[in-house]
């Protein structure tokens, strides 16, 4: 009797931290292959004739476990600045639940990149969804940024 009370909350909260992990493990992956195709930004190796869908396709490659409707749920926002200062001011992309603002401006040499990564992933858990920022659908943003200046090529 004692277990048919607790079994509902536990496991969900099982469940809970599952999920969470599963979040986790793909943020952190967004971030190391956004690092690396962000790599070839700094160095000189991706042109200004380069796509942001080249540029998607390569950070899905990246993350190749999480399947094939990847390119659909990843977002890039790349702008070229002139001092970190201005950084700062870059415009927000996500404004009531929807991206806007989305820009792909690829730099020359020595200048200053800011790369913006954004992946939209379901949340299945109630007791997470208010801890997460949502989108107008239901689902929340995982979200790697990355500041650098460009190498000298």
């Amino acid at each position: 009797m004692e277990f048919a009370l607790i079994a509902f909350p536990f496991f969900g909260l099982i469940m809970g931290c599952i999920e969470l992990a599963i979040v986790l493990f793909a943020g952190v992956s967004l971030d190391l292959a956004t690092a690396k195709v962000s790599r070839e930004l700094r160095t000189g190796l991706a042109t200004k004739a380069t796509t942001p869908a080249v540029f998607i396709t390569k950070v899905c490659n990246e993350m190749a476990w999480l399947g094939a409707d990847c390119t659909s749920k990843l977002r890039v926002d790349v702008r070229t600045f002139t001092n970190f200062q201005m950084v700062t001011k870059a415009p927000e992309v996500i404004v009531d639940g929807e991206f806007v603002n989305m820009q792909y401006t690829v730099g020359g040499s020595s200048q200053i990149q800011l790369v913006r990564v954004y992946y939209t992933w379901p949340v299945f858990s109630p007791l997470l969804k208010p801890g997460f920022g949502t989108l107008s659908g239901g689902e929340t943003v995982l979200s790697s940024i990355i500041v650098f200046r460009n190498e000298p090529f």
